[in-house]
């Protein structure tokens, strides 16, 4: 089966926000997970909400045309104006900020903005995912 290239047309493309509650419980699990104690939310958390409201729904988006199995992560930068608190509710968005070839492979840049009850932008995310063999 020959691969199909992405749409790039879709750059540019905002995905519906989601609202992210930080509960204790889960931020409880999360620092236990990734060997830290739990007094704060750990910065990496931001990457929970990320896939929920980017991940997930790039992947299921057949108009896109990515074939994840061909996927790998291979950059993740975040921009925090401030930590995130448990108990507050982000609200996350991403969008498709660049889809690009290089020879073989495709790049797809997601932009993932969290912002808090008051509208503030708290974090901004960029994953860059590289499909091999599809250009």
């Amino acid at each position: 089966m020959v691969p199909v290239p992405m749409n790039a047309a879709l750059q540019g493309k905002a995905y519906p926000s989601i609202a992210f509650p930080v509960e204790q419980e889960h931020v409880r699990r999360f620092a236990e997970a990734v060997g830290d104690d739990g007094s704060f939310v750990p910065p990496t958390f931001v990457t929970a909400p990320e896939i929920a409201a980017g991940l997930a729904q790039v992947v299921a988006d057949e108009g896109l045309a990515l074939d994840f199995a061909r996927v790998v992560h291979v950059e993740q930068e975040y921009e925090w104006t401030r930590a995130v608190e448990v108990d507050e509710t982000l609200e996350v968005r991403s969008t498709i900020e660049s889809i690009r070839t290089k020879g073989p492979l495709e790049f797809l840049t997601l932009r993932t903005e969290m912002r808090d009850e008051a509208g503030a932008v708290v974090v901004v995310a960029r994953s860059t995912l590289v499909v091999r063999g599809s250009a």
